[in-house]
C-alpha cells in the first residue's frame, strides 16, 4: 500500500499521546477551577446562612431556623446537611441523596476533590439590651457532586471534539491513500500500455494537483519517446530509402566479415540479390580480379577491425558472379559504437567500439570519358560547337603574347566584336527554335571561315567573336570581314522559311603597347555599339579618341550630379520688360553653376553633358522648385510677375511629367499656376508633335502658360503654330541682334512677329543689347523684350534692389509714340541721341 499507509501506526501512537497529554493537563486546570468553585460556593452559602440565622436566633424563632436550613438544604446539589447549635437547642436539615450524578465513581479519585465540612461560629447579640450572647455553632456538610459533573462534562464534551478530529484526520488520510492508490494505478495501466507498444496512450490530466502533475509529466515523457521513435523509424526507413535509392553502391557487414545488407546498386555490380548475399563472406561477394587488391581489401578490413580509420581505393576491378567487369572505386570505414565504461571500458566515460565496417564503392569505366566530356563542354558552346568566353580568354591571352613579341614584323592583331541584327525580332516572330537554327548556321559559317589561321568563339545569345592574328594593315582587316560579312548575310534556310539575318561588326586592333586582352575585347564591344547606332550591318572601328570624349562626359555628369546634390547648381534671373509700359512683367529663370575653382559656370558648359540622361530630369525638377519658391517671396511687392523656366525636352516628354509638375506646384500652393510659365524649344516641341501637345494641353488645364523657345530656328511653319497651344512666341537672339544690320534677319523678326500676331500670340524678343533694338522692335509691333540691354541675369538677391532703381528709357518711351510701320520703315533713331539703358 505504500508509505501512506505505514503512516497509520506512528499517527496514532502519535495521536494517543497528544491526547493523553492533552486530557491530562485538562483534567488538572478543570479540576482544580471546580474544586476552588466549590469551596467558594461553600463559603458564600455558610456566610449567607451564619448572617440570616443572627436575627431569628435573637428572636428565638425555632420554627423559621429550622425552614431557613431546610431551604438551603433543597436548594444546594452540593450541601449535605446543615445543623445549627445555640446553646441546648440544635436545629438540622439534610439534603437527600444526589439523584443527578453524572459523572463516573473513579473521577474522584482522579480529579482529588473530596467532600467538604464547614464549623462556623456565629456571635449573637441581643438586640433589646444590646448584651452579648453565648456564639451559636453553624456546621455544613458538602458531598462534591456538581464539581465532578463540571469536570466530567467539559472532559467528555472535549472526548467528542477530539474524537472527531481524529475521525476526521483518519477519513483524510484514507481518502489521500485511496486516491494515491488510484493514481498508482492509472500509472501503472499506462506505463503497462506504454511498454507493450502503444506509443500513444496519455493519461488524463485530472484530479488532485498531484495527478494532474503526474499526468503531465507521463504525457510528456510520452510524447519526446513517441516522437524520438517515430523520428528514429523515419531515419530508419529515410535511411534505407537513400541506401536503395543512392547511385554508390553500400555493403555493410559484421565483426566476423559476414555480409548484412546490402542496397539495390551493390546488388546490381555484384550480382548477387541481398538474400543470396546475405550471410556471405564478404570476400565472396565483392570478388576482386587481382590477388593484389583481394589481399589489400583484406588486410584493410583487419586493421578496421583493430581500430584503424577509413581507407580509400581506387582502379580497382570488380568481377561480377556473371563473369563481367568493371572499373571501381571503393571506400571501407568503420561501423562505430559508443560503449559504457560501466560495460566494461578501460578509459573512464566513452570509448569508441567498432561493430563492424561499411563498404561504398561506385562504378567509374565512364568517369574518364565524362571527365573528357565535362572539359570539352567547359570550353565549348552546348548550341553551336563553338568555343565560348572561356577557351577565348586562353587563346586572346596567347595570340596577344605573340603579338607583343613580333613587335618588329610589322604585323598586328584584330579582335572582332559581331552581332546579329535585329536577332530580337527573329526570336519573337519565329521562336527560339528558329533563333537557336539561325545562331548553329550562322556558327557553322563563322567556323568555316575562320579555319585554322582565325579563332572564332560564341560569347552568348548572338555575339561572337573572331581573332585576326598576324595581319599586315587596316585594309587587310577590312577585306577580311567584308567578305565575312557578306557570307553572313546571305539567308538561312531553316526548314520551310528563308531568313536574312545581316551581321554588325565592332574592331579594336593591337599594334604594340602594354594593354590586357579585356580592355581590347572591351574596345570591340564599344565599337560593335558604335556599329550599331550608325545604321547596323556594317563595320566600326574602334576610336581611342572617342572613347576618351565618353569617358570625359561620364566623369562630367559624375561631377554635375555631385554638384546637383551639393547645391552647388542655382538661379539667376532676367528682367522682361514692356518697353511700351515701361515696366517689368516677370522674370526667366536661368541655370547656373557656383563652381568651387571656376567660379559661376554658364549652362551651355554643363548642360549638354546631361542634357540627355535622367539626371536632367532632376535638375528641371530643381529648377522648377527654387523658382516657385522666389515667386513666393516676390508675389508680397510684385503680385503680377510671371517667371519663365526653360524644359529639356527628355525631361518634358516622360510620362510622368504631369503628374511630377502637379506635385510640385502643391508644395506652393501660394503661387497661382498662371504665375509660372514653361518655356521649351521648338526643335524639340516637334520630334513628337502630338505627344507634345498632349502634354501642353494637360499642363494648360492646371493653369500653366507656354513659350515657344528660340522660335525661327527650327522648322516653324503655321501648320507647327496651329497645333502647337503655346502662349508666347520668343524671337531668337540671334535674329534681333543682326536685325539692324541685316536686311534678312529684320524680315524675319518682321515675319515672326506678323505670324504671332496672326494666331493670336504674344510675342518676345530676346537679345536686345542696345536701345536702337528696343525702339526698332517697337516699330515692329513687339513691346516686349529681354537682353543685356536691359539687364543681365542677376541673383535673386539683386533683383528687388534692381527693380526699385530701374527707370524706364526716354528713347523708348518717344519710340513708343510711333506708328507701327510692320517692317520698320521709319527712320531709325540716330545712336548718339539715345541714352544707356539704366543697368
Amino acid at each position: 500500500m505504500g508509505i501512506y499507509a505505514r503512516l497509520f501506526l506512528p499517527i496514532l501512537l502519535l495521536v494517543t499521546v497528544v491526547v493523553s497529554v492533552r486530557y491530562t493537563l485538562m483534567t488538572g486546570s478543570e479540576s482544580a477551577a471546580a474544586r476552588q468553585r466549590y469551596e467558594i460556593e461553600a463559603q458564600q452559602l455558610g456566610q449567607y446562612l451564619a448572617s440570616a440565622l443572627k436575627p431569628l436566633q435573637r428572636e428565638r424563632n425555632d420554627l423559621a431556623i429550622a425552614a431557613l436550613l431546610a431551604a438551603a438544604a433543597a436548594q444546594d446539589p452540593d450541601l449535605a446537611m446543615v445543623r445549627w447549635e445555640h446553646g441546648a437547642a440544635a436545629s438540622a436539615a439534610a439534603s437527600p441523596a444526589p439523584s443527578d450524578v453524572d459523572h463516573p465513581s473513579w473521577l474522584g479519585n482522579v480529579t482529588a476533590i473530596e467532600p467538604l465540612y464547614l464549623n462556623l461560629r456565629v456571635p449573637l447579640q441581643d438586640g433589646g439590651a444590646g448584651a452579648s450572647l453565648a456564639p451559636g455553632n453553624l456546621a455544613l456538610w458538602f458531598h462534591p457532586t456538581q464539581p465532578l459533573n463540571r469536570v466530567w462534562r467539559a472532559l467528555r464534551q472535549q472526548a467528542v471534539i477530539s474524537a472527531l478530529n481524529i475521525i476526521t484526520i483518519y477519513v483524510l488520510l484514507g481518502l489521500l491513500i485511496f486516491l494515491n492508490r488510484r493514481m498508482q494505478l492509472r500509472l501503472e495501466s499506462a506505463t503497462g500500455r506504454f511498454q507493450t507498444g502503444d506509443l500513444g496512450v496519455r493519461m488524463a490530466v485530472r484530479g488532485s494537483p498531484e495527478a494532474r502533475a503526474m499526468a503531465t509529466t507521463f504525457n510528456s515523457m510520452a510524447s519526446q519517446v513517441q516522437a524520438l521513435v517515430q523520428s528514429l523509424q523515419e531515419q530508419k526507413e529515410r535511411i534505407e530509402v537513400t541506401l536503395s535509392s543512392i547511385g554508390d553502391a553500400v555493403i555493410t557487414t559484421g565483426l566476423d566479415g559476414r555480409i548484412g545488407s546490402m542496397n539495390e546498386a551493390a546488388q546490381q555490380l555484384t550480382g548477387y540479390s541481398e538474400e543470396q548475399a546475405r550471410g556471405k563472406q564478404l570476400n565472396a561477394v565483392f570478388a576482386l580480379a587481382n590477388n593484389f587488391g583481394h589481399q589489400a581489401l583484406k588486410r584493410t578490413m583487419q586493421n578496421i577491425y583493430a581500430g584503424g580509420a577509413a581507407v580509400r581505393a581506387k582502379n580497382q576491378t570488380l568481377r561480377q558472379q556473371s563473369g563481367a567487369s568493371f572499373v571501381i572505386e571503393y571506400t571501407i570505414a568503420p561501423i562505430r559504437r559508443n560503449v559504457n565504461a560501466r560495460e566494461g571500458a578501460v578509459q573512464e566515460g566513452m570509448q569508441e567500439g567498432v561493430q563492424g565496417i561499411v563498404l561504398v564503392f561506385r562504378d567509374v569505366s565512364e568517369k574518364k570519358q565524362l571527365i573528357q566530356q565535362m572539359s570539352w563542354q567547359s570550353q565549348h558552346d552546348l548550341l553551336t560547337g563553338l568555343p565560348n568566353r572561356s577557351a577565348l580568354a586562353a587563346r586572346f591571352e596567347h595570340e596577344l603574347e605573340m603579338a607583343r613579341h613580333a613587335d618588329g614584323s610589322h604585323t598586328m592583331l584584330a579582335v572582332c566584336m559581331l552581332d546579329l541584327d535585329h536577332f530580337q525580332q527573329v526570336n519573337e516572330r519565329g521562336g527560339h527554335a528558329l533563333g537557336d537554327e539561325i545562331l548553329k548556321q550562322a556558327a557553322g559559317r563563322l567556323h568555316s571561315f575562320a579555319g585554322p589561321r582565325h579563332y572564332a568563339a560564341r560569347l552568348g545569345g548572338d555575339e561572337f567573336a573572331l581573332l585576326l592574328p598576324d595581319q599586315p594593315d587596316q585594309a587587310a582587316v577590312e577585306r577580311t570581314l567584308a567578305q565575312l560579312l557578306a557570307l553572313l548575310a546571305r539567308p538561312y534556310h531553316c526548314e520551310t522559311q528563308t531568313v536574312s539575318v545581316p551581321a554588325s561588326a565592332g574592331v579594336a586592333l593591337y599594334q604594340g603597347g602594354d594593354i590586357s586582352a579585356d580592355n581590347l575585347l572591351r574596345h570591340a564591344d564599344q565599337a560593335l555599339y558604335q556599329a550599331k547606332l550608325t545604321g547596323r550591318n556594317k563595320v566600326h572601328y574602334f576610336d581611342a579618341h572617342l572613347d576618351e570624349q565618353v569617358r570625359t562626359h561620364h566623369n562630367r555628369r559624375t561631377e554635375i550630379r555631385a554638384a546637383l546634390r551639393a547645391g552647388e547648381l542655382c538661379l539667376y534671373y532676367q528682367p522682361k520688360l514692356d518697353m511700351r509700359a515701361g515696366r517689368i512683367i516677370g522674370m526667366e529663370a536661368l541655370l547656373r553653376w557656383r563652381h568651387a575653382q571656376r567660379g559661376i559656370v554658364g549652362p551651355m558648359e554643363f548642360l549638354p553633358v546631361v542634357e540627355h540622361t535622367d539626371l536632367i530630369v532632376e535638375i528641371g525638377d530643381m529648377v522648377l522648385r527654387h523658382a516657385l519658391r522666389q515667386l513666393e517671396l516676390w508675389r508680397a511687392s510684385h503680385p503680377d510677375w510671371v517667371v519663365s523656366v526653360n524644359i529639356a525636352a527628355r525631361h518634358f516628354q516622360r510620362t510622368d511629367f504631369v503628374p511630377r509638375l502637379t506635385a510640385i506646384l502643391a508644395e506652393f500652393p501660394a503661387v497661382p499656376p498662371r504665375m509660372l510659365e514653361l518655356e521649351i524649344l521648338e526643335s524639340s516641341a516637334l520630334a513628337d508633335i502630338g505627344h507634345v501637345r498632349a502634354i501642353m494641353l494637360e499642363c494648360q488645364a492646371l493653369g500653366i502658360r507656354f513659350a515657344l523657345d528660340d522660335f525661327g530656328t527650327g522648322y516653324s511653319s503655321m501648320s507647327y503654330l496651329k497645333r502647337l497651344p503655346a502662349e508666347v512666341l520668343k524671337i531668337d537672339q540671334s535674329f534681333v541682334r543682326n536685325m539692324l544690320v541685316d536686311r534678312d534677319d529684320l524680315h524675319l523678326v518682321s515675319a515672326v512677329i506678323g505670324l504671332a500676331r496672326a494666331f493670336n500670340r504674344s510675342v518676345i524678343a530676346e537679345g536686345v543689347e542696345t536701345v536702337e533694338h528696343g525702339a526698332q522692335l517697337m516699330r515692329l509691333g513687339c513691346d516686349l523684350a529681354q537682353g543685356y540691354g536691359i539687364a543681365r541675369p542677376m541673383p535673386a538677391d539683386d533683383v528687388l534692389p534692381w527693380t526699385a532703381s530701374f527707370a524706364s528709357t526716354p528713347a523708348w518711351q518717344r519710340a513708343s509714340l510711333l506708328p507701327i510701320d510692320g517692317m520698320g520703315g521709319a527712320p531709325s533713331i540716330p545712336s548718339p541721341a539715345l541714352p544707356a539703358p539704366s543697368a
